[in-house]
């Protein structure tokens, strides 16, 4: 029976030769070199392939050398690794949470039980004190019974009464009695100090006790915030892990692909190299036999793997830096990298692809036949009263399908079937896939320099693409002053780069301060975009109200009412730099009549300058265009009513633009403002 020698490699083990990000997808290519070929039949078995991975996508490729690649299996089985084994750091020890339980509890109960030297002092004094106390408490006792004694025998004699010797017995009485008390008086004497030494060393015990009292609370006090301080740190660090195990937990997949790879080995043949894919199965002609006691050969196969991953992507981010004192613009190109994926791609050649398949609808997605668009009379008292020329229910149907089919296309596996944990969302690449519907020709890629390590994680990772200088960037204004008292500063720029810029958030920056974020629009190569940078408060405008009287010469009949209106607009450029001036479109309107009888008429559009204190340097729009100091102005009036001030004003510069018109009705009439909804 043939044997087939088998080789079993693990996909964290291989070398990732390249990783083609596209919006939302990865193409990796891995190399297993030196593979060990025995003469016959041979498994090649790649296990761990991320449960991301597009099983069709898989090909293998080999070196052309005498091994044919026969079949290639792709199967999904449970993850054969467990996951306390791989991340053993990751698992909380509870027999050392209870060890160092124990030892805090064994070092507080014997720091209970230990006294201060001062105490254990006063404690072995205040014994001695008491059994020197006790001792002369029993001497001074003694004394008193010795004169007891005494005054019991001098009553004996006494009542007696024939005592010859009555003269020597008094002496007698008199010199005991004598001895007894000074001999009592001492011992008192003795009795008194050792009390008073008692209570002096009582007094001094409580005070010792209440100094060791007070340096134990202390002691206990600085353990109790160490213990506070280690369960801190430990709750910070369990948190860390469970933190971490979450992250890992998010990468961890409950299932993976394994490659099965058949490679059949002749020494005698030689065929060309091809790459195979799992639907695509070559047969190899049978072996040719060898003598028996010939050593079997072997070969030295290399194989290159490659397959398409989802879960894993890129989205271009920008920076815009905006200058008004040289009218210049740098665009910072930013690379987003995104690998949710359960692999790993270290040290290989990253490169950046704009391709996506959403541009394209599908291989599925035929041309569609128009077919006979037929009508007909409906019935006399029909109950449906609607047109339906006006809806085409074909054309409904058709786009019904059409929105079905492309649901139908995206396949999108739960990510809860694929990991332990399923909260990863990159909005991030599905915004950037969607700007991508717009895009026309064909894709740009970018290649990053050196080569990258792209580890699964939860949040992207930046890395710099280019710098680009965008020369000759025009700022103008743009006012609405009836709606705000404010000027917009736009910003006009050219493409002059061989790229094309993506619809994505920009990063904007004016003069080193920061604007805040906004969106770039798509913009090719050679063509103009504008961004519109917020009110710039170095514009002062007053929109002032309208002066209303009666015009003159007004019909004696009073047959029509002719109203002057005048309305004065005060515009300034507050602006430090000069010899810069700024142009400012102003747009006003007036109001545009719906009624024959109701005319509107313009009389005049006067420009005046003011100078740095605000008086009035000129009475016409003639004389006002005649001041080079403050530049132009000029106005415009469209159908529609509105009037549009073409304004170019210097620096420190004001100037007053004043709009006049007739409004004429008949006698009696009054006029009322209607707006299209």
């Amino acid at each position: 029976m043939e044997t087939v020698n088998r080789v079993e490699y693990r996909v964290q083990d291989l070398n990732t030769r390249s990783v083609i990000l596209f919006p939302k997808q990865a193409q990796v290519v891995r190399d297993m070199t030196a593979i060990n070929l025995k003469l016959g039949t041979n498994e090649v078995t790649v296990i761990g392939l991320s449960p991301t991975t597009e099983q069709d996508s898989i090909k293998v490729e080999s070196n052309g050398s005498s091994a044919i690649i026969t079949n290639i299996a792709v199967k999904s089985s449970p993850n054969p690794d467990i996951f306390e084994e791989i991340y053993p750091e990751l698992g909380r020890n509870q027999s050392d949470c209870d060890g160092d339980n124990e030892s805090e509890s064994d070092s507080d109960s014997n720091s209970g039980q230990e006294q201060s030297p001062e105490v254990s002092d006063v404690q072995r004094r205040l014994r001695e004190i008491r059994d020197e106390l006790e001792m002369a408490t029993e001497r001074v006792d003694s004394a008193t019974s010795c004169v007891e004694i005494l005054e019991s025998y001098a009553t004996t004699q006494r009542e007696n009464c024939n005592t010859p010797y009555l003269g020597e017995e008094l002496e007698t009485y008199e010199s005991l009695r004598h001895q007894l008390f000074v001999e009592r008086v001492k011992r008192e004497k003795v009795r008194s100090g050792l009390s008073e030494q008692l209570d002096k060393l009582q007094r001094q015990q409580v005070k010792e006790k209440a100094k060791e009292q007070k340096a134990k609370e202390k002691v206990l006090q600085e353990r109790e915030q160490k213990k506070s301080l280690k369960r801190k740190r430990d709750q910070e660090r369990h948190e860390e892990q469970d933190r971490v195990r979450r992250e890992r937990e998010n990468f961890w997949p409950r299932y993976c692909y394994s490659v099965c790879i058949t490679i059949e080995y002749d020494c005698n043949t030689q065929p060309p190299s091809r790459s195979i894919s799992e639907a695509d199965t070559m047969q190899a002609s049978s072996p040719m036999s060898t003598e028996a006691d010939t050593v079997a050969p072997r070969s030295i196969c290399d194989l290159v793997l490659s397959y398409v991953t989802s879960s894993a992507g890129w989205a271009p981010i920008y920076d815009l830096q905006l200058s008004t004192t040289d009218s210049t613009a740098i665009l910072f190109f930013n690379a987003q990298l995104i690998n949710t994926t359960s692999e790993t791609w270290s040290n290989c050649k990253v490169v950046l692809s704009s391709a996506t398949q959403a541009v394209f609808g599908g291989l599925g997605n035929v041309t569609q036949t128009l077919k006979t668009w037929k009508i007909k009379l409906s019935p006399k008292g029909s109950s449906d009263k609607q047109n339906q020329l006006l809806t085409d229910l074909a054309k409904s149907r058709q786009y019904i399908d059409w929105m079905a089919f492309k649901k139908s296309n995206i396949v999108n596996k739960p990510r809860g079937e694929m990991f332990m944990n399923a909260d990863l969302h990159n909005s991030a690449l599905s915004e950037f896939e969607e700007s991508l519907i717009a895009e026309t020709g064909s894709a740009t890629s970018y290649d990053l320099q050196d080569f990258k390590t792209l580890l699964p994680r939860s949040t992207s990772s930046k890395h710099r693409m280019a710098r680009l200088t965008l020369p000759d960037v025009k700022f103008s204004y743009i006012a609405v002053a009836k709606y705000r008292a404010g000027a917009n500063l736009k910003a006009t720029i050219m493409n002059t780069s061989k790229n094309a810029f993506l619809q994505r958030p920009v990063g904007l920056t004016l003069d080193g301060r920061f604007l805040g974020h906004t969106v770039l629009p798509h913009c090719s190569a050679g063509c103009v975009f504008s961004l519109d940078l917020g009110v710039d408060p170095a514009i002062k405008m007053i929109y002032g109200k309208p002066a209303i009287r009666e015009a003159e010469g007004a019909s004696e009949k009073k047959e029509r009412y002719n109203y002057l209106y005048s309305r004065t607009l005060t515009l300034q450029n507050n602006q430090a730099l000069a010899g810069k001036p700024v142009p400012i479109l102003v747009r006003d309107q007036i109001p545009v009549s719906e009624d024959d009888r109701l005319r509107v008429k313009v009389l005049s559009s006067t420009v005046t300058h003011l100078d740095s204190q605000g008086l009035f340097c000129g009475g016409s729009e003639q004389d006002a265009l005649q001041e080079k100091d403050w530049d132009k102005a000029t106005a415009t009036c469209k159908e529609d009513g509105e009037v549009n001030w073409h304004v170019t004003l210097d620096a420190c510069k004001a100037v007053c633009l004043v709009l006049r018109y007739i409004i004429s009705l008949p006698y009696g009439e009054d006029v009322v403002e209607h707006w299209d909804s």
